[in-house]
């Protein structure tokens, strides 16, 4: 998942980059573009719009857009999608080529001179417009309409310019796709010497009672951090960015995939392989919201990861040591310690070369219960980490929760604590979900940690660890979390008496099965892709808020 996260951050940094540079010639078969944009064709990106507005715009809101459509569509053809490629031209030039599905240029002009956009020929027989004090050039092929900020890249378009898409037409009704291994060095260069001067400037000087220890181990974390981001800038191949709405699956989703050049270490960590989990049983469909996190990662990153580790606890201990809002002495031992056995078993679990979590959320008349585990070896050293606290926290402050230590002990060692915290007369809405009490348990055992919140819980986890038991090695998500919108809302709505709740509730589940958010993490090929989705049913549902909205601000409901 770290990984995830330093990739993220730099398709994003690298992006910023390259898009506002985009002012770009034609591309040969035999270079591969910076960038690629995509847009379906017509016919089917109308018909998934269509699908869209029927499900969350005003009643004939589709039929006005296909009609506001059918004009623009007789000049295309509509089975054809639009494109554009973006090369590097020179070191720090650049060159794009842009292509429309049609044979009436003239009628496009035409439009344009309505906006004061004036074209005039070249004698090349090419179209000149301006734009912004920029020349656009345009010819007319057989079928395509070429585009481009050179003369050059006009000499000899492609015959079949949809092959330089690569697919992402069909994949999705908009896409962008930056090829990393193809942005010129010297524009890599340049953005890492703007992430150093950046991670120079954080690290001058200690921050206000920051010890020396904890400067020296910031100034390592900052520094391990430039070497892992240089190294994933050299390693990364390409990052695509896809919309599409499907009416197959009755839903839209936004994928963001990054993939790495194969063999490389970066690759390699992206390689998701064992996406299997011992916690079956804490993820169940009736539950209102389930995640997992599981995945096997290279261990051949553990040494770099226990510097950071051993960087960070001498931070934390440094800034504990010297912490003037810590009470008494006892505590600052605690927390000293606690830190330490925190990173202890953090580098165990790095070791094993495995990351497993899961947990659930169920909302029913009885209120909210959650259940959540993690396989983490040597779990077992926070159980007196637990103990220790509330022996000091009971000692010191008789106002503490109760708390019931060994609440449930299980053959295998595990240890369950209880703690209870009552919830005041006056907070309806959290007694309604609670119960006159917030019921808290957390168990640990040799390679295990349980969390339990709401009524009941003691009685989820041990169903949920008996269903795991059943079910070990399942398939699943290297990463997912997801959510049913009607149970969401619907207990919301129960809980305030909110009519809008209500109407939302009821609109999520009028597409039977179809009212799921999610946001899920897969392995691709030498990478990783992250979908954002929505079912029909969820877009409903925020439909209905809008409009309510919409309605509460005086605001007309059409989008035009």
């Amino acid at each position: 998942m770290k990984m995830f996260k330093q990739a993220t951050l730099v398709a994003a940094i690298l992006l910023g980059l390259v898009l506002p540079q985009m002012q770009v010639d034609a591309q040969t078969a035999a270079e591969k573009p910076m960038a690629i944009v995509a847009i379906n064709n017509y016919n089917d990106l109308s018909k998934d719009l269509v699908y869209l507005l029927d499900l969350v715009g005003p009643p004939g809101t589709a039929q006005l857009v296909e009609l506001q459509g059918a004009g623009f569509a007789e000049m295309l053809d509509t089975t054809k999608p639009i494109g554009m490629i973006v090369q590097p031209d020179g070191i720090l030039g650049y060159k794009l080529l842009a292509f429309l599905p049609t044979n009436n240029v003239d009628q496009i002009l035409q439009i344009l001179a309505g906006f004061g956009i004036i074209a005039e020929s070249t004698p090349e027989g090419l179209t000149k417009i301006d734009a912004g004090g920029t020349p656009i050039y345009i010819k007319q092929g057989t079928g395509w309409a070429f585009v481009s900020n050179t003369k050059e890249a006009l000499a000899t378009p492609p015959a079949d310019p949809v092959a330089l898409l690569g697919g992402l037409d069909k994949q999705y009704d908009v896409a962008i796709q930056g090829n990393i291994d193809a942005i010129p060095e010297v524009f890599k260069q340049l953005m890492m010497s703007q992430i150093e001067v950046g991670m120079q400037q954080s690290i001058q000087q200690r921050l206000p009672n920051e010890t020396e220890d904890a400067f020296e181990a910031r100034r390592a974390i900052a520094q391990q951090g430039m070497k892992d981001v240089e190294k994933m800038i050299n390693e990364l191949e390409s990052i695509t960015v896809g919309f599409n709405i499907d009416q197959t699956r009755q839903s839209v989703y936004l994928d963001f995939g990054i993939t790495a050049k194969e063999g490389s270490d970066t690759a390699k960590q992206f390689a998701y392989e064992d996406t299997t989990t011992q916690l079956a049983g804490f993820l169940t469909d009736s539950a209102a919201a389930q995640m997992n996190l599981s995945s096997s990662f290279d261990t051949s990153q553990v040494e770099q990861f226990n510097v950071t580790l051993e960087a960070l606890r001498s931070q934390a201990i440094a800034q504990l040591q010297n912490d003037p809002t810590i009470p008494n002495e006892e505590l600052r031992s605690l927390a000293i310690k606690a830190v330490s056995t925190f990173m202890d078993v953090g580098k165990a679990t790095l070791s094993s070369g495995k990351i497993d979590l899961a947990g659930s959320v169920d909302l029913s008349d009885a209120g909210i219960s959650v259940v959540a585990a993690a396989v983490v070896p040597q779990a077992e050293q926070l159980d007196q980490i637990v103990r220790d606290f509330v022996k000091i926290a009971t000692e010191q402050d008789p106002s503490f929760p109760e708390v019931e230590i060994d609440a449930l002990i299980r053959d295998d060692g595990t240890s369950f604590h209880v703690i209870r915290i009552p919830i005041p007369e006056y907070e309806a809405e959290a007694r309604s979900a609670f119960g006159d009490a917030v019921e808290i348990s957390i168990g640990m055992g040799p390679d295990r940690i349980y969390i339990g919140v709401g009524k009941d819980n003691l009685k989820r986890l041990e169903a949920a660890i008996a269903a795991s038991a059943a079910d070990k090695g399942k398939k699943v998500s290297a990463a997912l979390l997801k959510g049913s919108a009607n149970k969401i809302l619907q207990f919301a709505a129960e809980q305030t008496q909110d009519l809008t709740l209500q109407q939302a509730a009821a609109a999520a589940a009028s597409v039977a099965g179809k009212d799921t958010a999610s946001m899920e993490l897969t392995a691709i090929k030498n990478g990783a892709r992250y979908r954002i989705e929505l079912e029909a049913g969820v877009l409903k549902a925020i439909a209905v808020g809008i409009q309510a909205a919409q309605a509460g601000a005086g605001l007309d409901d059409s989008p035009f």
